[in-house]
């Protein structure tokens, strides 16, 4: 039986996690979601998987950028540099349709930018993505 993918989302905006949710799902993924609210959260969350060899390691991380504390491209920083979760692809998630901001995540080491659309069925398109990074032969 195949393990459930451990999927991160970093996202402040409780009706998007609920819709990356509904998105995974409508792909027929099988994940269990761990949901962080911040972005001080979610380098917390990367220490701790870097300290303790019994906690899941992630694989895959959706990061929203305009986060409270701190914000994503730090975040994303931090990924990168973990020895534990540095090579996982992350999926910058975000209503910004900046040249910058794509640049930056670029930079920075983002695997894909996927921004948040007005409308639910195009929302859904993040699943399918997901299932590519994350399973490319079940893909398609």
């Amino acid at each position: 039986m195949q393990r459930k993918f451990q999927i991160v989302v970093v996202e402040d905006n409780e009706p998007d996690v609920f819709l990356v949710r509904e998105a995974l799902q409508l792909a027929g993924l099988d994940f269990e979601l761990h949901a962080v609210d911040n972005g001080e959260n979610a380098v917390e969350f990367i220490d701790k998987v870097e300290g303790d060899d019994t906690l899941p390691r992630p694989d895959l991380v959706l990061l929203d950028l305009n986060l409270p504390k701190k914000g994503g491209g730090l975040v994303l920083e931090r990924v990168r540099r973990s020895p534990t979760c540095g090579h996982v692809p992350v999926v910058v998630l975000t209503s910004s349709d900046s040249p910058q901001d794509k640049a930056q995540a670029a930079r920075l080491g983002a695997t894909q930018y996927f921004r948040k659309p007005s409308r639910l069925e195009e929302f859904m398109k993040l699943g399918p993505l997901v299932r590519e990074l994350l399973d490319p032969e079940q893909a398609g």
